[in-house]
C-alpha cells in the first residue's frame, strides 16, 4: 500500500469501517498515557458503576453466545486490550465463533506466545498504534522485549497489517516499520501562543436533524461488566443500550435507550451525544 502522510483519523477510521461490529473492552484503565484520550473518563465513570476491572473469559463467552456471527468483533474499546492476560484466548473464541476479528493495539501487555498463536488466524485488519517519540505518548513502554515483539510481528504472514503513528515513530522502531504500511495521523493537539499542548478546541453543538456516515450506532463497546454503550466516542456511558450477560443482540436496538438516541438524530428534543461528536454530519433541508 502507499503510505499516507497526512490521513485524519476520521479517514483512517472511515477506511477500515464497515459492517456491524462489537467492539471489546477488554479492562477498565489504561497504562499507555496518551495525551489525547479521554481513558481517565471512561475509568472514572466505569469504577463508579461497576467494581468489575477485567472481563473474564467466562462473561465475554457469555455475552459473545448473544451476537450473531455476522457481528464483527473488535478487540480495541476504550483501552488496550492485552492489558487483560485472556484477550488471546478471546480472539480465538471469537474467531472459533465465525466472527470476523479486528485488532486495534498498541501491542501493550502482548508477549510472544500471544503473537504466535495470532498468527494461526485470519482478521479484517490488524492495526498497531505506534508508539512515538514521547510527544504524545508515554515511550517508556518501548523496552527491548516491546522492540523485539514488533520486528517479529512485522516479520509475521499477516496480510491485513497496518501500523499507524501520531507525530515521529519512536528512534527504537524507526528502522523496523515497512514504510509502506505506516501511516501518519495528524496530530490531535496544536500549540497555542504560549508553546504548550493544549487540546483543539471542541466543535459547536450539531441542532436539528444529523447522521453519522460511519453508522457508528451499529459499532458499539461491550465493557467489563456486561454493559454496552453506543459507540468508541462513549467514554462517559453517557448512551447504555444494555448489558448482555443478559439481554441479546437485538435487543440492544429494540430498547428504549437506541430508541431515544435515533429519534434525537431525527431533530427530537433531549441529549445527544452525537451532536458535540466530531464525526456527525448535520442534514439540511437540501439533503
Amino acid at each position: 500500500m502507499d503510505n499516507i502522510e497526512a490521513m485524519t483519523l476520521q479517514e483512517l477510521r472511515s477506511a477500515v469501517s464497515g459492517g456491524r461490529v462489537l467492539e471489546i473492552t477488554t479492562t477498565t484503565g489504561c497504562v499507555v498515557g496518551c495525551s489525547y484520550c479521554s481513558q481517565d473518563r471512561f475509568a472514572d465513570r466505569q469504577r463508579a458503576r461497576s467494581d468489575v476491572k477485567h472481563l473474564s473469559l467466562q462473561d465475554f463467552k457469555r455475552c459473545l453466545a448473544h451476537v450473531p456471527p455476522a457481528v464483527d468483533i473488535s478487540f480495541s474499546g476504550y483501552s488496550q486490550p492485552w492489558l487483560n492476560p485472556a484477550c488471546t484466548e478471546m480472539v480465538e473464541h471469537a474467531y472459533a465463533g465465525g466472527h470476523g476479528n479486528r485488532i486495534f493495539t498498541t501491542l501493550a501487555g502482548m508477549n510472544r506466545q500471544d503473537l504466535r498463536r495470532l498468527r494461526a488466524l485470519q482478521f479484517r485488519v490488524f492495526l498497531v498504534q505506534v508508539v512515538d517519540d514521547g510527544t504524545y505518548m508515554d515511550n517508556g513502554l518501548v523496552r527491548r522485549n516491546y522492540v523485539d515483539l514488533m520486528r517479529e510481528l512485522v516479520d509475521a504472514d499477516i496480510s491485513s497489517l497496518l501500523f499507524i503513528v501520531t507525530g515521529e515513530v519512536h528512534p527504537e522502531l524507526v528502522d523496523i516499520l515497512p514504510d509502506e504500511a505506516l501511516v501518519r495521523l495528524r496530530p490531535p493537539r496544536r500549540r497555542g501562543g504560549s508553546g504548550e499542548l493544549e487540546m483543539v478546541e471542541a466543535r459547536q453543538p450539531l441542532v436539528g436533524t444529523l447522521t453519522c456516515p460511519d453508522e457508528r450506532q451499529y459499532r458499539n463497546v461491550l465493557l467489563p461488566n456486561g454493559d454496552v454503550t453506543f459507540c468508541c466516542m462513549d467514554f462517559e456511558r453517557r448512551h447504555v443500550l444494555g448489558n448482555l450477560l443478559r439481554d441479546k443482540y437485538k435487543d440492544l436496538f429494540e430498547g428504549a435507550t437506541f430508541r431515544n438516541i435515533a429519534d434525537r438524530m431525527n431533530g427530537t428534543d433531549g441529549f445527544l451525544l452525537c451532536r458535540s461528536c466530531e464525526f456527525a454530519e448535520p442534514i439540511t433541508s437540501e439533503s
